[in-house]
């Protein structure tokens, strides 16, 4: 049986990545700078925290799935990706949900 080679501890790596953003995002929301779509401070924060998280659990998912094993570039890459990704899609369903 072939032995392959597994990243080492993915979900903390990516959600290590959220963590990052999410403080990145509430230093921004602090100085004035946030997304359109965010109106008070209690639903943006919450709605941050969500943006964040999304693509630090579904980078984890994928790094842990792959056969080989993902070098924290590589991780860190695909959750900004993912974050953008899902960051637009957020704002351009914002006036479908209010």
């Amino acid at each position: 049986m072939l032995e392959t080679e597994r990243t080492q501890s993915p979900y903390i790596k990516a959600l290590a990545c959220s963590v990052v953003a999410f403080a990145l995002a509430i230093g921004a929301f602090f100085l004035g700078y946030t997304l359109p779509s965010l109106k008070t401070g209690a639903e943006a924060i919450s709605q941050l925290l969500a943006l964040v998280l999304v693509p630090g659990l579904i980078v984890g998912l994928l790094a842990k799935k792959s056969t080989r094993a993902w070098p924290l570039w590589l991780i860190i890459c695909a959750f900004i990706v993912i974050l953008i990704v899902v960051t637009v899609a957020h704002e351009v369903t914002a006036p479908m949900r209010g």
